[in-house]
């Protein structure tokens, strides 16, 4: 039973002091400034569905909700919205930003009034089975994780469809350790709810018998599954996960695609930051805008190269009060002339040292078909032809740099 417990502790995961607003503190210091909120952010309480708790989701839009009245968003379902909504809210835009995710909408899963007790009411909704742990059998919570997946399909889902624009071919299902596993409880017991599940560090020992019964059914899964563990959580834990894994790997019901990380140097909740950045990822990467975590974000031409001409004003010429009329000129046409090609869209990019600066530095960034062709561009500029200025060519998608003139 030690070893029950022991896993049982292990699906507590830190709560986060204040949830999503930074509540003051009891000092006259803490009130006297204002919360910490997030930004485009709700909180929507929903129809109450049982005497015993009331649901709310905490709602991130994405910048372009306002401007797109009519676009439908993809949605990421956090469970621990308490927990975990401010983590995965942050994960989602900063792989938006790299376009390696569409845009979407991120909805934490909580429970509404004033201080519910959030550890007993997360265990009985996302664990199928009752907990009970010690000689005599007690039960720490669990056994109503269907009531809260049938919450879920009937009741926020319909909400968001209606309220936020929320297309009902791309859900996507994210949780850690007991939201693990009710993410995997999802994917077994009704598999076309979602078409993508994050599963970080799940309590893989309520999900034998689902799975199996699931393999038996002969159904198959279009959704992405993503499944993680972390290397240093406690060794029986870690075991599990490891083991379903295998089981996982060997069945053939997974069309969509599947994929596990073992996160290094990690315990129990601290590798769920990486398991979110990779599982998010991975989910949505046949919708991604670019594909890969290198996308090429000046424009994707087979025939071209991107290369940095890097220009630097020779040591002698240093000093603008002793150039010449004509290096003068000479300089202020290299300028002229990188901005007018910038214009004309032949080069992508400048970076320049502002005037006033004694030392004359510039960079630009441009395709070309091979390095010959960047340095003639770069060996044509008035300042190079004038020598003033010297110049180097490195390849960005090549392997290479080369040394100019």
């Amino acid at each position: 039973m030690r070893a029950i417990k022991a896993l049982g502790l292990c699906l507590a995961c830190v709560s986060m002091a204040g949830g999503i607003v930074a509540e003051g503190g009891t000092d006259s210091a803490s009130r006297a400034y204002p919360p910490q909120i997030l930004r485009d952010t709700e909180i929507r309480v929903l129809p109450r569905t049982r005497p015993d708790r009331q649901y709310q989701l905490h709602i991130g839009l994405p910048a372009s909700f306002k401007a797109n009245p009519t676009k439908k968003y993809p949605v990421v379902f956090v469970t621990d919205g308490y927990y975990d909504f401010p983590l995965v809210l942050a994960t989602y835009s900063n792989l938006s930003y790299d376009r390696t995710v569409p845009e979407a909408i991120v909805v934490g899963l909580g429970y509404a009034g004033d201080n519910p007790d959030y550890e007993r009411l997360r265990m009985d909704d996302l664990m199928p089975m009752a907990l009970l742990v010690g000689r005599a059998g007690n039960s720490a919570g669990g056994g109503q994780a269907d009531r809260f997946l049938d919450m879920i399909e009937t009741v926020a889902i319909p909400f968001l469809e209606r309220e936020y624009r929320a297309d009902p071919g791309h859900r996507m299902l994210v949780g850690c350790s007991s939201g693990g596993l009710f993410a995997l409880y999802a994917l077994f017991t009704r598999p076309h709810l979602f078409q993508g599940y994050v599963a970080a560090s799940p309590f893989v020992s309520e999900l034998w018998q689902y799975e199996d019964e699931f393999a038996r059914s002969g159904e198959t899964v279009d959704a992405r599954v993503f499944l993680s563990t972390g290397e240093f959580e406690p060794p029986s834990y870690h075991n599990s996960i490891l083991l379903f894994d295998q089981r996982l790997s060997a069945r053939k019901y997974f069309k969509g695609g599947y994929r596990f990380l073992n996160i290094e140097n990690m315990r129990h909740v601290g590798e769920k930051a990486e398991a979110f950045t990779q599982g998010l990822q991975y989910v949505f990467e046949a919708t991604a805008p670019e594909s890969g975590v290198s996308a090429e974000r000046f424009g994707a031409d087979p025939t071209r190269e991107v290369y940095e001409i890097v220009f630097s004003s020779l040591p002698p010429f240093r000093d603008k009060s002793q150039w010449s009329p004509d290096q003068l000129d000479a300089m202020s046409r290299h300028r002229q002339s990188l901005e007018e090609q910038l214009k004309a869209g032949k080069i992508i990019m400048i970076l320049q040292t502002p005037d006033g600066n004694a030392k004359e530095f510039s960079s630009v960034l441009m395709r070309a078909k091979d390095r010959d062709e960047a340095g003639r561009f770069a060996a044509a500029e008035p300042a190079v032809s004038s020598g003033l200025v010297t110049f180097e060519v490195i390849p960005l998608t090549g392997s290479h740099a080369s040394q100019g003139k």
